[in-house]
């Protein structure tokens, strides 16, 4: 529960209110709602065809769309013209959207209660409409949000693979040094360290805490990012995973140890922990210290 609540206050992403992906939620809904119309037959439309041809029909079904999607459009023009102005968060965004299935319930409800002669009360028909709404619009709402999840996603990594890898600089001190550029989860790089300073990662929840020397001494400095989008992008350096929660620097390993418990891995410094290595990656370790061996 409270890592809903914390969920709930942090920021949406900027994708949800760019003008591109607010175009094609508009388009996205109003041919997904159409087609459900015609098909499905919701908000009573069966009665509808009694006395009128298909074609009518159709013109009806558009033109409830129509409606649906005119307050779909005005809502999300505001959205989007106050992006900069008002800071939306998950919970007012959650909050935003039951407001426009509110406000389209409620219009869509005028409409069938006119189509229908006004046969039955207004606020009888509208929990149906509010209901065929809710229904309709989760769909095409949690498809859109998952493709733009998974755009941005991809948008990241490919920033994250053309700036994290290790690479030759310039000299310095007269020496060659290999630095590994550390970008966030958004591709945006926030440290470059020398390989032959780095001890180790540790995974903390979505964050990473890298060890290394600076000026001499062990520092630490925590980014924002995935142990797995850091093992999967730095498969050609020292960097090796094993455990859940770290990868370590084999160049700066002195020894590794088995007891009782397991493989524990000592750095190339007295001030740091061991390291354990979980049973999962425990095979590869050996192989790969095996294999420096030889």
């Amino acid at each position: 529960m409270q890592q809903i609540k914390i969920e709930m206050r942090k920021k949406v992403p900027s994708y949800i209110t760019e003008k591109g992906n607010i175009i094609r939620l508009l388009f996205f809904v109003t041919f997904f709602v159409f087609v459900f119309i015609i098909l499905f037959k919701p908000f009573n439309s069966n009665n509808w065809k009694q006395g009128m041809g298909v074609d009518t029909f159709v013109f009806y079904a558009i033109l409830l769309v129509a409606i649906g999607l005119g307050v779909l459009a005005v809502s999300r023009i505001v959205m989007y013209l106050t992006r900069n102005h008002i800071e939306l968060y998950y919970f007012t965004y959650i909050v935003w959207m039951l407001s426009e299935i509110a406000f389209i319930s409620l219009a869509c409800t005028l409409f069938v209660w006119l189509i229908d002669g006004q046969r039955n009360d207004y606020f009888h028909i509208f929990p149906y409409t509010a209901f065929y709404t809710t229904t309709i619009l989760f769909l095409p709402y949690s498809i859109l949000l998952l493709y733009f999840e998974l755009k941005e996603k991809n948008v990241a990594l490919e920033k994250i693979k053309t700036s994290l890898h290790l690479k030759p600089t310039a000299k310095i001190n007269g020496e060659e040094t290999n630095l590994i550029n550390f970008p966030d989860d958004k591709g945006n790089l926030k440290l470059s360290v020398n390989a032959d300073h780095l001890f180790y990662l540790e995974a903390a929840d979505n964050y990473i805490k890298i060890c290394y020397i600076n000026k001499e001494k062990v520092s630490h400095f925590i980014l924002r990012n995935s142990l797995k989008n850091i093992e999967n992008l730095l498969t050609n350096s020292n960097l090796v995973r094993c455990h859940r929660s770290y990868m370590i620097n084999l160049s700066k390993v002195n020894v590794l140890r088995r007891e009782k418990d397991g493989l524990y891995i000592e750095l190339d410094s007295k001030s740091l922990p061991d390291i354990p290595v979980s049973k999962t990656y425990s095979n590869q370790v050996v192989q790969l210290f095996s294999d420096a061996s030889v």
